[in-house]
């Protein structure tokens, strides 16, 4: 700008004009102008930050409360400020005039879970023409964390407490012998000091005493959290244009187990997890009532990294396991070596209950050299399909107009690992997709709809 007032000036006195004379004293306005934002621009820049509310869920928006305060002697056309979060930046535009404080609100739509911070701020501001500008970076940091969003048997929340799908024990009868109820059918692996023989001979079959440890609904959860896990499998890739709104397999996972502990805290369950990334055969959690806050850390901080294989991760929980428990296992994709161990414990008479997203054929089937894949090659598909049935992108076979399956349940193909387990007696449930804005569906039912639920 002085180069050019400097050649104005020069073409001004050795030609004259009123059109010179205008240029120039229109350019020195505007250097004066420029000089007096450098000498006595803004100062002492302060932005606070509210985030609001206080509990997120992974899907949720965040509503963020900006208050920016400075020191100016003189009137500031234009700022913006710049703030820069881990999942992205925002830009606001403001108009501060003679005003030296403002406020001014935004909102980050569809946060996943995580810990979301921030990285840094800009505050800019300059002349009416922009030509001579300035800016800051005050300080500042924040942190917000953002739980996954729990996934529940059967939808949502009742006032009541209860969970659609949850396991209600009966009242006692006034009648009723309080003995009756601390006697179960035998399972597999119960010592014979518990066995009750009067009970024995009077049904027939053999009776044990329950420890005051099962008298409780009791479930240990086993999170898969090695990546291979949760590797898509080839033909269950979805287009590039649908991929934003398919939740990640993990992450399905992980609102599932989630699900599971709320469910568990609010009927004072006894509860454990298991999870890849720490030491052998010790659990992540294990107890009843309130959850700590830091499994609520953990599983919003908790990414796919393990070491362990499924199998090795449900050898180390069942250590722990007594008769009478039932172990929920959450994986992406169903595997040879795990299934081989769940149908192991299903033998010795453990109740498993199975979620999935992507099913394999089991080994020995027609299909087992085939890729679990769909007919249009789009999404994931369960093998052995009529031509009338699809898959969705979270693994769901849906029927089509003409099909038979159409009016009633809809199961794993019998030719894959799904359907192996669930004719052991596991009940299988394939966790569905839907944008993270609409909050995650329930899971499917497959397995045993006669028997009740245990959370």
């Amino acid at each position: 700008m002085l180069l050019l007032m400097t050649a104005t000036g020069g073409l001004y006195l050795w030609r004259g004009g009123e059109s010179l004379l205008l240029l120039l004293t229109a350019g020195g306005i505007i250097m004066c102008g420029g000089l007096l934002m450098q000498l006595y621009g803004p100062r002492r820049v302060n932005v606070q930050r509210t985030i609001s509310p206080d509990r997120l869920s992974a899907g949720d928006a965040a509503v963020v409360e900006v208050k920016l305060t400075f020191a100016s002697r003189i009137p500031l056309p234009w700022m913006i400020i710049t703030d820069y979060w881990s999942g992205g930046s925002h830009q606001e535009l403001v108009f501060p005039g003679f005003r030296r404080s403002f406020s001014y609100s935004y909102e980050l739509l569809s946060v996943p879970r995580g810990v979301h911070q921030l990285h840094g701020c800009n505050v800019a501001w300059g002349d009416l023409p922009g030509l001579f500008t300035g800016s800051c970076q005050p300080d500042g940091k924040q942190i917000f964390k953002v739980l996954p969003k729990a996934l529940y048997m059967g939808g949502t929340v009742p006032d009541n407490g209860l969970i659609p799908g949850d396991r209600v024990l009966p009242a006692r009868g006034k009648h009723s012998s309080p003995q009756a109820a601390d006697i179960r059918d035998y399972t597999p692996g119960d010592p014979f000091s518990r066995i009750h023989w009067k009970s024995s001979a009077r049904k027939g079959t053999l009776q044990s005493r329950v420890p005051e440890r099962e008298a409780g609904q009791m479930n240990c959860i086993v999170l898969a959290s090695s990546p291979e896990d949760y590797d898509v499998p080839f033909g269950a890739y979805v287009p590039r244009s649908q991929r934003a709104a398919v939740i990640p397999a993990f992450e399905q996972a992980v609102s599932a187990a989630m699900g599971m502990l709320l469910s568990a805290e609010r009927s004072s369950s006894y509860i454990q997890l298991f999870s890849g990334g720490w030491p052998e055969g010790m659990a992540r959690h294990e107890g009843l009532g309130q959850l700590p806050g830091r499994v609520r850390d953990l599983l919003t901080e908790i990414a796919p990294s393990g070491s362990q294989s499924l199998s090795r991760l449900l050898e180390d929980a069942s250590k722990s396991w007594i008769p009478g428990m039932t172990v929920s296992v959450i994986t992406g994709r169903l595997e040879e070596e795990s299934a081989r161990t769940m149908a192991r414990f299903l033998v010795q008479g453990v109740r498993v209950e199975l979620y999935y997203v992507w099913d394999q054929p089991s080994p020995g089937s027609q299909t087992s050299g085939n890729p679990v894949r769909s007919p249009a090659g789009a999404a994931g598909t369960l093998p052995e399909m009529s031509r009338s049935t699809r898959q969705t992108p979270g693994g769901m076979t849906e029927s089509g107009p003409g099909d038979p399956a159409a009016s009633g349940s809809r199961q794993p193909s019998p030719g894959t690992i799904a359907g192996s387990l669930m004719r052991l007696g596991a009940r299988i449930h394939c966790l569905n997709s839907a944008a993270p804005a609409q909050g995650y569906k329930g899971a499917e039912n497959y397995g045993l709809p006669d028997t009740p639920s245990s959370h």
